[in-house]
């Protein structure tokens, strides 16, 4: 037991992504900035400001990081398309959010989609992945809700042009140093048929992703239900446990439990750091920058430092700088657990394989 356990938190063979964590965090900072003045310029009030900034934000984070890698022109076309498809994915996620039904239904629908996209191996499986995300993210912290539609135009407008010149400026970096393409599996780039579509992947790997994908639609459906019924943070918590363990392209593992959990311990003990010797206010936005590029980085080579970083920047996002974040610790420290136990509760009613799962990856 011990062993294994040893061996779940051993880093993956897998590169540091460290240039496009930067990369990321320089986009974030200035897409931020840039559509906060463009809003106030256009006469938005100061009161609900970074509310109406952080659709943008969210959508651009996956836009600019879905351009990384590849030609100039594959990247422009990649940033483009999702930076784009960023605005309709908000407004359904806004509409669907207080709505039960709609909420769980159209993050199944999503879940199904991506999953979908994965049953073709890569770079699909990562399109797919991002395009969850750009929908999730609106959708559990419900970014833009109450906003005026001309206002979420502006941000998104701002945001799209933004990343298309940072792209740009990324094509520029010498060859060594520019920031890397980054991939939601391991698997190597699916086989293009002779019509020039991408190829299923081949059995058993896409039985086990159509068993994958159906579990975690039911999962993330029944939980996006839950949360738009009750209006409760705790739900919020929870589904975001749920949507890192039990993603439709990849088989939830005891070794990604426990790096969930191991991520989540250290950066509870950060935050209790950052709350007593930070006091709140501005300062602890210094705090963010770390996280963003931690989560980044680290996505394929050690999960538990990457669940460490997206921890951080969402306890420090849910309190706020100005507040104490002794109640979002406790809240989010708790819900992981929750969210831990009822992943593996549906990997065992629909397992995946010859057993059901969870088991250890190595």
């Amino acid at each position: 037991m011990l062993r294994h356990a040893r061996f779940a938190l051993t880093p993956e063979p897998a590169p540091v992504l460290l240039r496009a964590g930067i990369a990321v965090l320089v986009e974030v900072i200035v897409v931020f900035f840039a559509v906060r003045f463009a809003l106030v310029a256009a006469g938005h009030p100061d009161e609900g400001l970074t509310h109406a900034v952080l659709p943008a934000v969210f959508g651009g984070i996956f836009g600019f990081l879905g351009s990384l890698g590849g030609s100039l022109r594959s990247g422009l076309l990649r940033g483009f398309g999702l930076s784009l498809v960023a605005l309709p994915l908000t407004l359904v996620a806004i509409a669907s959010r207080d709505v039960p039904w709609a909420a769980g239904a159209s993050l199944a629908a999503m879940t199904v989609l991506a999953g979908a996209l994965a049953w073709r191996g890569e770079p699909l499986a990562t399109l797919g992945s991002l395009l969850l995300y750009l929908y999730f993210l609106p959708l559990v912290f419900g970014a833009g809700k109450g906003v005026p539609l001309r206002y979420l135009l502006i941000g998104f407008s701002v945001m799209i042009v933004l990343n298309l010149v940072l792209r740009a400026v990324a094509s520029l970096v010498p060859h060594r140093q520019k920031p890397d393409r980054v991939k939601a599996t391991d698997e190597k780039p699916a086989h293009v048929a002779a019509d020039g579509r991408f190829a299923l992947v081949p059995e058993p790997q896409l039985t086990r992703l159509h068993r994958t994908t159906i579990r975690s639609a039911l999962g993330l459906g029944v939980g996006a239900v839950v949360m738009s019924m009750t209006g409760n943070h705790n739900a919020v918590w929870v589904l975001m446990t749920l949507i890192a363990l039990i993603p439709p392209q990849l088989p939830l593992t005891i070794d990604r439990v426990l790096q969930r959990l191991a991520g989540t311990a250290v950066a509870m003990v950060v935050l209790t750091v950052i709350d007593s010797a930070v006091p709140p206010g501005p300062l602890r936005l210094l705090a963010l920058a770390p996280g963003i590029v931690l989560t980044i980085a680290f996505v394929r080579r050690s999960y538990a430092l990457s669940v460490l970083g997206v921890s951080t920047v969402a306890v420090l996002a849910y309190a706020q700088v100005s507040a104490p974040l002794g109640e979002a610790l406790l809240w989010r420290g708790l819900d992981t657990i929750v969210g831990a136990v009822i992943a593996i509760v549906v990997t065992l009613v629909i397992p995946v394989g010859t057993r059901p799962q969870p088991v250890w990856s190595r």
